[in-house]
Protein backbone atom coordinates (compact mmCIF):
# COMPACT_ATOMS: atom_id res chain seq x y z
CA UNK A 1 0.00 0.00 0.00
CA UNK A 2 1.31 3.13 -0.88
CA UNK A 3 2.92 5.40 1.83
CA UNK A 4 1.91 9.22 0.68
CA UNK A 5 -0.94 11.27 2.02
CA UNK A 6 -4.54 11.00 0.78
CA UNK A 7 -6.26 14.07 -0.89
CA UNK A 8 -9.35 14.90 -2.34
CA UNK A 9 -9.17 15.30 -6.04
CA UNK A 10 -11.57 17.82 -5.88
CA UNK A 11 -8.48 19.57 -3.68
CA UNK A 12 -5.96 19.66 -6.56
CA UNK A 13 -8.31 19.13 -9.63
CA UNK A 14 -10.91 21.35 -11.22
CA UNK A 15 -13.79 20.17 -12.99
CA UNK A 16 -16.02 21.05 -15.84
CA UNK A 17 -18.91 19.19 -16.91
CA UNK A 18 -20.27 18.87 -20.42
CA UNK A 19 -22.75 20.57 -22.45
CA UNK A 20 -26.31 19.17 -22.46
CA UNK A 21 -26.58 18.77 -25.96
CA UNK A 22 -29.69 19.99 -27.78
CA UNK A 23 -29.80 17.56 -30.52
CA UNK A 24 -31.39 20.60 -32.74
CA UNK A 25 -28.33 21.98 -32.95
CA UNK A 26 -26.21 19.26 -34.28
CA UNK A 27 -25.11 18.81 -37.94
CA UNK A 28 -22.24 16.96 -39.78
CA UNK A 29 -21.38 20.24 -41.50
CA UNK A 30 -18.45 22.17 -39.96
CA UNK A 31 -19.67 25.45 -41.34
CA UNK A 32 -22.87 25.11 -39.22
CA UNK A 33 -20.96 24.89 -35.40
CA UNK A 34 -18.07 24.02 -33.65
CA UNK A 35 -16.64 20.56 -33.17
CA UNK A 36 -17.93 18.23 -30.54
CA UNK A 37 -16.64 15.53 -28.66
CA UNK A 38 -18.67 11.90 -28.50
CA UNK A 39 -18.11 8.58 -27.09
CA UNK A 40 -17.18 7.13 -30.23
CA UNK A 41 -14.72 9.84 -31.18
CA UNK A 42 -12.34 9.68 -27.91
CA UNK A 43 -10.25 6.71 -29.68
CA UNK A 44 -10.52 8.56 -33.23
CA UNK A 45 -8.91 11.57 -31.69
CA UNK A 46 -11.39 13.80 -33.95
CA UNK A 47 -14.40 14.71 -33.37
CA UNK A 48 -16.82 14.80 -36.76
CA UNK A 49 -19.94 16.55 -35.33
CA UNK A 50 -21.06 20.32 -35.46
CA UNK A 51 -22.59 22.42 -32.74
CA UNK A 52 -24.03 25.34 -33.62
CA UNK A 53 -25.88 26.20 -30.28
CA UNK A 54 -25.20 28.15 -27.34
CA UNK A 55 -21.97 27.00 -24.83
CA UNK A 56 -19.71 28.08 -22.24
CA UNK A 57 -15.87 28.35 -23.18
CA UNK A 58 -15.40 25.96 -19.82
CA UNK A 59 -16.71 23.20 -21.86
CA UNK A 60 -14.33 23.34 -24.55
CA UNK A 61 -11.42 20.73 -24.33
CA UNK A 62 -7.80 21.51 -25.70
CA UNK A 63 -5.14 18.99 -26.90
CA UNK A 64 -3.60 17.15 -24.01
CA UNK A 65 -6.37 18.05 -20.99
CA UNK A 66 -8.32 14.62 -19.95
CA UNK A 67 -11.60 13.55 -20.12
CA UNK A 68 -13.53 11.67 -17.95
CA UNK A 69 -16.59 9.54 -19.08
CA UNK A 70 -18.92 9.36 -16.36
CA UNK A 71 -21.65 7.41 -17.55
CA UNK A 72 -22.19 3.75 -18.20
CA UNK A 73 -18.57 2.75 -16.85
CA UNK A 74 -15.49 5.25 -15.19
CA UNK A 75 -12.77 5.67 -17.27
CA UNK A 76 -10.12 8.94 -18.55
CA UNK A 77 -8.28 9.26 -21.45
CA UNK A 78 -6.93 12.03 -22.99
CA UNK A 79 -7.84 13.95 -25.69
CA UNK A 80 -5.37 15.02 -28.96
CA UNK A 81 -7.58 16.50 -31.58
CA UNK A 82 -8.30 20.02 -31.98
CA UNK A 83 -10.04 22.11 -29.42
CA UNK A 84 -13.81 21.38 -28.94
CA UNK A 85 -16.88 20.58 -26.83
CA UNK A 86 -17.64 18.36 -24.70
CA UNK A 87 -20.86 16.37 -24.35
CA UNK A 88 -22.20 15.93 -20.69
CA UNK A 89 -21.21 12.27 -21.12
CA UNK A 90 -17.73 13.50 -20.20
CA UNK A 91 -16.04 15.56 -17.07
CA UNK A 92 -13.03 17.35 -18.03
CA UNK A 93 -10.36 17.47 -15.41
CA UNK A 94 -7.85 20.96 -14.80
CA UNK A 95 -5.24 19.87 -12.22
CA UNK A 96 -3.35 22.21 -10.52
CA UNK A 97 -0.13 21.11 -12.07
CA UNK A 98 2.49 22.79 -8.98
CA UNK A 99 0.46 20.08 -7.02
CA UNK A 100 -0.41 17.34 -9.41
CA UNK A 101 0.66 16.29 -12.38
CA UNK A 102 -2.45 15.35 -15.09
CA UNK A 103 0.25 11.98 -16.49
CA UNK A 104 0.01 10.59 -12.43
CA UNK A 105 -3.23 11.69 -12.05
CA UNK A 106 -4.28 9.43 -15.43
CA UNK A 107 -2.31 6.59 -13.83
CA UNK A 108 -3.93 6.63 -10.50
CA UNK A 109 -7.42 7.54 -11.61
CA UNK A 110 -7.32 4.37 -13.79
CA UNK A 111 -6.44 2.20 -11.75
CA UNK A 112 -8.85 3.50 -9.36
CA UNK A 113 -11.40 3.10 -11.67
CA UNK A 114 -10.38 -0.81 -12.44
CA UNK A 115 -10.81 -1.38 -9.19
CA UNK A 116 -14.21 0.11 -8.15
CA UNK A 117 -16.18 -3.26 -8.81
CA UNK A 118 -14.20 -4.67 -6.00
CA UNK A 119 -15.12 -2.18 -3.81
CA UNK A 120 -18.86 -2.66 -1.82
CA UNK A 121 -20.14 -2.34 0.99
CA UNK A 122 -17.17 -0.22 2.74
CA UNK A 123 -19.00 2.63 3.93
CA UNK A 124 -16.77 4.73 1.55
CA UNK A 125 -17.80 6.78 -1.57
CA UNK A 126 -17.89 4.14 -4.46
CA UNK A 127 -17.78 5.11 -7.86
CA UNK A 128 -19.96 3.04 -9.81
CA UNK A 129 -21.65 3.15 -12.95
CA UNK A 130 -23.20 7.25 -13.77
CA UNK A 131 -21.85 9.81 -11.87
CA UNK A 132 -21.69 13.69 -10.56
CA UNK A 133 -19.31 15.67 -10.81
CA UNK A 134 -19.53 15.70 -6.86
CA UNK A 135 -19.01 12.17 -6.36
CA UNK A 136 -15.51 12.55 -8.45
CA UNK A 137 -14.25 15.47 -6.33
CA UNK A 138 -14.74 13.24 -3.47
CA UNK A 139 -12.69 10.65 -5.09
CA UNK A 140 -9.16 10.10 -3.16
CA UNK A 141 -5.67 9.67 -4.41
CA UNK A 142 -2.39 9.39 -3.44
CA UNK A 143 -0.64 12.56 -3.57
CA UNK A 144 2.89 12.77 -3.16
CA UNK A 145 5.62 15.33 -4.18
CA UNK A 146 5.76 16.90 -7.90
CA UNK A 147 9.52 14.81 -8.04
CA UNK A 148 8.13 11.72 -7.16
CA UNK A 149 5.12 11.88 -9.08
CA UNK A 150 7.68 12.32 -12.18
CA UNK A 151 9.87 9.35 -11.68
CA UNK A 152 6.37 7.44 -10.72
CA UNK A 153 5.05 8.92 -14.61
CA UNK A 154 8.67 7.49 -15.76
CA UNK A 155 8.33 4.24 -14.26
CA UNK A 156 4.59 3.42 -15.26
CA UNK A 157 5.00 4.94 -18.83
CA UNK A 158 8.36 2.19 -19.59
CA UNK A 159 5.94 -0.49 -18.55
CA UNK A 160 2.99 0.64 -20.10
CA UNK A 161 5.58 1.28 -23.53
CA UNK A 162 6.76 -2.61 -22.96
CA UNK A 163 3.08 -3.38 -23.63
CA UNK A 164 2.38 -1.65 -26.55
CA UNK A 165 5.45 -2.75 -27.78
CA UNK A 166 4.25 -6.23 -27.83
CA UNK A 167 1.18 -5.38 -29.35
CA UNK A 168 2.56 -4.28 -32.54
CA UNK A 169 4.50 -7.22 -32.72
CA UNK A 170 0.86 -8.79 -32.20
CA UNK A 171 0.43 -6.81 -35.29
CA UNK A 172 2.76 -7.08 -37.12
CA UNK A 173 2.48 -11.16 -36.74
CA UNK A 174 -1.28 -10.65 -38.34
CA UNK A 175 0.71 -8.67 -41.00
CA UNK A 176 2.94 -11.21 -42.36
CA UNK A 177 0.21 -14.36 -42.18
CA UNK A 178 -1.90 -12.15 -44.04
CA UNK A 179 1.05 -11.27 -46.67
CA UNK A 180 2.08 -15.19 -47.21
CA UNK A 181 -1.40 -15.79 -47.19
CA UNK A 182 -1.64 -13.75 -50.57
CA UNK A 183 1.46 -15.13 -51.45
CA UNK A 184 0.45 -18.64 -51.98
CA UNK A 185 -3.26 -18.39 -52.60
CA UNK A 186 -3.82 -14.62 -54.07
CA UNK A 187 -6.94 -12.56 -53.51
CA UNK A 188 -9.72 -15.21 -52.31
CA UNK A 189 -12.84 -12.76 -52.89
CA UNK A 190 -11.53 -12.58 -56.12
CA UNK A 191 -10.09 -15.51 -57.16
CA UNK A 192 -7.17 -13.68 -58.29
CA UNK A 193 -5.11 -17.07 -58.85
CA UNK A 194 -8.02 -18.90 -60.37
CA UNK A 195 -8.68 -21.78 -58.40
CA UNK A 196 -11.32 -24.37 -58.55
CA UNK A 197 -14.33 -22.97 -56.90
CA UNK A 198 -16.74 -25.19 -55.25
CA UNK A 199 -19.70 -24.80 -52.71
CA UNK A 200 -18.38 -25.64 -49.11
CA UNK A 201 -20.63 -28.41 -48.76
CA UNK A 202 -18.06 -30.75 -51.40
CA UNK A 203 -15.31 -30.44 -48.96
CA UNK A 204 -16.90 -30.58 -45.37
CA UNK A 205 -19.53 -32.04 -43.69
CA UNK A 206 -21.53 -30.72 -40.46
CA UNK A 207 -21.79 -32.98 -37.24
CA UNK A 208 -24.11 -32.20 -34.78
CA UNK A 209 -23.18 -30.75 -31.60
CA UNK A 210 -24.73 -29.66 -28.25
CA UNK A 211 -24.91 -26.55 -25.46
CA UNK A 212 -24.26 -27.51 -21.54
CA UNK A 213 -25.99 -25.01 -18.99
CA UNK A 214 -23.32 -22.69 -17.65
CA UNK A 215 -24.91 -24.29 -14.21
CA UNK A 216 -24.19 -28.08 -15.41
CA UNK A 217 -21.08 -26.75 -16.54
CA UNK A 218 -17.53 -28.29 -14.43
CA UNK A 219 -14.35 -26.66 -14.15
CA UNK A 220 -11.42 -28.24 -16.71
CA UNK A 221 -9.09 -27.90 -18.49
CA UNK A 222 -10.93 -28.24 -22.13
CA UNK A 223 -11.96 -25.30 -23.83
CA UNK A 224 -15.84 -24.92 -24.14
CA UNK A 225 -16.16 -22.59 -28.16
CA UNK A 226 -19.76 -20.90 -28.29
CA UNK A 227 -20.21 -18.04 -31.50
CA UNK A 228 -17.89 -15.76 -30.18
CA UNK A 229 -15.09 -18.28 -29.04
CA UNK A 230 -14.46 -20.10 -26.19
CA UNK A 231 -16.27 -18.66 -23.05
CA UNK A 232 -15.24 -21.67 -20.27
CA UNK A 233 -13.18 -24.44 -19.65
CA UNK A 234 -14.61 -27.68 -18.59
CA UNK A 235 -14.26 -31.55 -17.84
CA UNK A 236 -15.39 -32.87 -20.42
CA UNK A 237 -15.26 -33.01 -24.45
CA UNK A 238 -17.05 -33.82 -27.14
CA UNK A 239 -14.58 -33.62 -30.35
CA UNK A 240 -10.61 -34.94 -30.35
CA UNK A 241 -9.72 -34.15 -34.05
CA UNK A 242 -9.35 -31.26 -36.47
CA UNK A 243 -12.23 -29.19 -37.14
CA UNK A 244 -13.17 -25.88 -38.26
CA UNK A 245 -15.91 -24.15 -36.34
CA UNK A 246 -17.90 -21.76 -37.31
CA UNK A 247 -20.77 -18.83 -35.84
CA UNK A 248 -24.78 -19.98 -36.30
CA UNK A 249 -25.82 -16.95 -34.50
CA UNK A 250 -24.81 -14.14 -32.50
CA UNK A 251 -23.54 -10.99 -33.38
CA UNK A 252 -20.45 -12.39 -34.32
CA UNK A 253 -21.68 -12.97 -37.38
CA UNK A 254 -22.00 -8.73 -38.07
CA UNK A 255 -18.64 -7.85 -36.44
CA UNK A 256 -15.43 -6.52 -38.47
CA UNK A 257 -13.32 -7.52 -35.33
CA UNK A 258 -14.44 -10.87 -34.20
CA UNK A 259 -13.67 -13.92 -37.13
CA UNK A 260 -16.74 -16.20 -37.39
CA UNK A 261 -14.65 -19.10 -38.12
CA UNK A 262 -11.63 -21.08 -36.15
CA UNK A 263 -9.76 -24.12 -36.80
CA UNK A 264 -9.76 -26.41 -33.65
CA UNK A 265 -7.39 -29.76 -33.22
CA UNK A 266 -7.59 -31.89 -30.41
CA UNK A 267 -10.37 -32.30 -27.29
CA UNK A 268 -12.45 -29.34 -27.32
CA UNK A 269 -16.48 -29.11 -26.64
CA UNK A 270 -18.62 -27.09 -29.39
CA UNK A 271 -22.25 -26.03 -28.36
CA UNK A 272 -24.98 -25.66 -30.49
CA UNK A 273 -24.48 -21.61 -31.40
CA UNK A 274 -21.73 -23.32 -33.69
CA UNK A 275 -21.22 -25.30 -36.80
CA UNK A 276 -18.95 -27.87 -36.55
CA UNK A 277 -17.47 -29.67 -39.93
CA UNK A 278 -15.33 -31.99 -40.51
CA UNK A 279 -12.94 -32.33 -43.60
CA UNK A 280 -14.35 -34.77 -45.99
CA UNK A 281 -11.45 -37.47 -46.91
CA UNK A 282 -9.92 -36.64 -49.86
CA UNK A 283 -11.34 -33.13 -50.14
CA UNK A 284 -7.83 -31.80 -50.47
CA UNK A 285 -8.87 -29.07 -48.05
CA UNK A 286 -7.22 -27.96 -44.38
CA UNK A 287 -9.29 -26.05 -41.73
CA UNK A 288 -6.40 -23.95 -41.09
CA UNK A 289 -6.70 -22.81 -44.91
CA UNK A 290 -10.56 -22.72 -44.54
CA UNK A 291 -10.21 -20.87 -41.46
CA UNK A 292 -8.95 -17.64 -43.33
CA UNK A 293 -11.23 -18.22 -46.30
CA UNK A 294 -14.35 -18.13 -44.44
CA UNK A 295 -13.64 -15.21 -42.88
CA UNK A 296 -12.16 -13.27 -45.63
CA UNK A 297 -15.77 -13.99 -47.40
CA UNK A 298 -18.64 -11.57 -47.53
CA UNK A 299 -21.87 -13.91 -45.91
CA UNK A 300 -24.10 -10.72 -45.57
CA UNK A 301 -26.41 -11.93 -48.02
CA UNK A 302 -26.25 -15.09 -46.94
CA UNK A 303 -27.59 -14.23 -43.41
CA UNK A 304 -31.59 -14.22 -41.88
CA UNK A 305 -32.73 -13.09 -38.72
CA UNK A 306 -31.92 -9.14 -37.85
CA UNK A 307 -32.05 -8.35 -34.85
CA UNK A 308 -30.07 -11.82 -34.07
CA UNK A 309 -28.45 -12.92 -37.13
CA UNK A 310 -27.95 -16.44 -38.26
CA UNK A 311 -25.98 -18.50 -40.57
CA UNK A 312 -28.24 -21.88 -41.77
CA UNK A 313 -26.94 -24.75 -42.80
CA UNK A 314 -28.01 -24.69 -46.41
CA UNK A 315 -26.47 -21.02 -46.48
CA UNK A 316 -23.16 -22.10 -44.67
CA UNK A 317 -22.92 -25.24 -47.48
CA UNK A 318 -23.33 -22.86 -50.36
CA UNK A 319 -20.43 -20.58 -49.54
CA UNK A 320 -18.24 -20.36 -52.66
CA UNK A 321 -14.59 -22.14 -51.55
CA UNK A 322 -11.25 -21.87 -53.95
CA UNK A 323 -9.29 -25.10 -53.90
CA UNK A 324 -5.42 -24.71 -54.25
CA UNK A 325 -3.26 -27.26 -54.54
CA UNK A 326 -3.10 -29.44 -51.06
CA UNK A 327 0.72 -29.12 -51.00
CA UNK A 328 0.35 -24.76 -50.48
CA UNK A 329 -2.00 -25.31 -47.95
CA UNK A 330 0.39 -27.68 -45.89
CA UNK A 331 3.10 -24.89 -46.31
CA UNK A 332 0.66 -22.53 -44.80
CA UNK A 333 -0.32 -24.34 -42.15
CA UNK A 334 3.58 -24.92 -41.13
CA UNK A 335 3.75 -21.35 -41.33
CA UNK A 336 1.12 -20.63 -39.38
CA UNK A 337 2.53 -23.24 -36.77
CA UNK A 338 5.17 -21.06 -36.66
CA UNK A 339 3.96 -17.74 -36.44
CA UNK A 340 1.95 -19.29 -33.76
CA UNK A 341 4.60 -20.13 -31.25
CA UNK A 342 6.12 -16.63 -31.60
CA UNK A 343 2.29 -15.59 -30.72
CA UNK A 344 2.21 -17.29 -27.78
CA UNK A 345 5.58 -16.09 -26.89
CA UNK A 346 4.55 -12.91 -26.75
CA UNK A 347 1.43 -13.57 -25.29
CA UNK A 348 3.60 -14.73 -22.09
CA UNK A 349 5.37 -11.94 -21.83
CA UNK A 350 2.70 -9.05 -22.73
CA UNK A 351 1.49 -11.34 -19.79
CA UNK A 352 4.58 -11.02 -17.22
CA UNK A 353 4.55 -7.50 -18.24
CA UNK A 354 1.28 -6.53 -17.13
CA UNK A 355 1.88 -8.30 -13.88
CA UNK A 356 4.46 -6.08 -13.34
CA UNK A 357 2.22 -3.45 -14.60
CA UNK A 358 -0.67 -3.90 -11.87
CA UNK A 359 1.87 -4.84 -9.02
CA UNK A 360 3.45 -1.24 -10.01
CA UNK A 361 0.43 0.17 -9.79
CA UNK A 362 -0.68 -1.85 -6.59
CA UNK A 363 2.52 -0.18 -4.86
CA UNK A 364 1.64 3.64 -6.43
CA UNK A 365 -2.19 3.48 -5.59
CA UNK A 366 -3.80 0.79 -3.33
CA UNK A 367 -4.19 3.54 -0.41
CA UNK A 368 -6.67 5.20 -2.61
CA UNK A 369 -9.19 1.81 -3.11
CA UNK A 370 -11.72 1.99 -0.16
CA UNK A 371 -11.81 -1.71 1.48
CA UNK A 372 -14.11 -4.14 2.48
Amino acid sequence: MSDYKMVRLGDVCSFHAGISIDKRWLSNDADKGVPIVLHDDIEEGRASTFYAGEYDKEQMVHSGEYLVSVVDSLSIEPWYGEDALFSHHFCRLCPQEDKLNPVYMAFALKYIFGRLDECEDCGEICLDGDVSVDELAETVIPLPDIESQLRIVDVLNSAESLLNLQLQMLEKIEDLLDAKFIELFGDIEENSFNWKVVPLEELAERVPSRSILEKDRKEGEYPYYESTGIVDYIDQYSFDEDLLLVAKVGSALISDDMPIAKAVSGKIWASDLVHVLRMKPDAGILPEYLEIVVNNLDISDSLRGGVMPKLSKAALYALPIPVPDLELQIEFKSFLGMLIEQRDKILGRMQEIYNIFESLNQRYFEGAICEE
